[in-house]
Parts: structure tokens; C-alpha cells; sequence
């Protein structure tokens, strides 16, 4: 049985989640006030529950899942919309950025493996 799929699979595997949630957070895509306060408000409490010391590589897809159903699963469409849009942008942005240690989540033909596949958008039960 193989393990679980992890978020990004990182050179080294010394990049925390808080290191790069920082990372992530100084970046210009977040220098709006209002973004960032958006987007530190939803990663910190994701990055709180999952452990802020704990490798990125180590995390695995479910556990993103997971921790996003615990945070706001019971919270309106509009909430787990724009909280698991954070995630995503930020869980995108680590895996992209080579230069940071996290390889790629790409097949040998560039196309995207699935390896950072968010978790389904919440749907409104109205």
C-alpha cells in the first residue's frame, strides 16, 4: 500500500509551514492590506491546526481536506469558498516556486501530476 500523496514534494525537506506561509505572504500578490489580512487569517489557522513546524512535504492532501472541513465546513459558501481559495493560491505558490525548495507537482510532460489537488468546492445547499 503506498503512502498518502503529499501536498509538494521538497528538495531538502526542511521548509516548514510557517516559513512557507511567510514566504507566501510577503510575496507583491498579497502587499493589499485586505488580501492580506484575508489570506493570513486563513492560512495561520491552517497552518495552526496542521503544525506550524511540521516539513510541507510532509503534509498530505487529506490532512489539507481535513483541516479545512474542521475550520469551516459548518460556515456559509461564501466563507469555505474564500478560505479554500487562500489555501489553494498559497499551496500553488509553494508549489511553483523551485527556487524555495519545492519542486514542481508537474509529470515529465508539464502537465499538472495532482499532487496539490484541492480539496471540492463547497456547494451551496439552497
Amino acid at each position: 500500500m503506498s503512502a498518502a500523496p503529499n501536498v509538494a514534494a521538497l528538495r531538502g525537506g526542511h521548509i516548514t509551514l510557517a516559513a512557507a506561509a511567510d514566504a507566501f505572504l510577503a510575496i507583491p500578490r498579497t502587499a493589499n492590506p485586505n488580501t492580506h489580512r484575508a489570506y493570513a487569517s486563513a492560512i495561520d489557522r491552517t497552518i495552526a491546526l496542521l503544525g506550524r513546524d511540521r516539513p510541507l512535504a510532509e503534509v498530505a492532501n487529506a490532512e489539507i481536506g481535513a483541516a479545512l472541513a474542521e475550520l469551516w465546513g459548518a460556515s456559509a459558501p461564501a466563507m469555505w469558498n474564500r478560505n479554500r481559495a487562500a489555501i489553494t493560491s498559497w499551496l500553488s505558490w509553494c508549489r511553483t516556486k523551485k527556487r524555495r525548495g519545492v519542486a514542481a507537482a508537474t509529470s515529465d510532460d508539464g502537465q499538472p501530476s495532482g499532487r496539490c489537488r484541492p480539496p471540492s468546492p463547497r456547494v451551496d445547499r439552497r
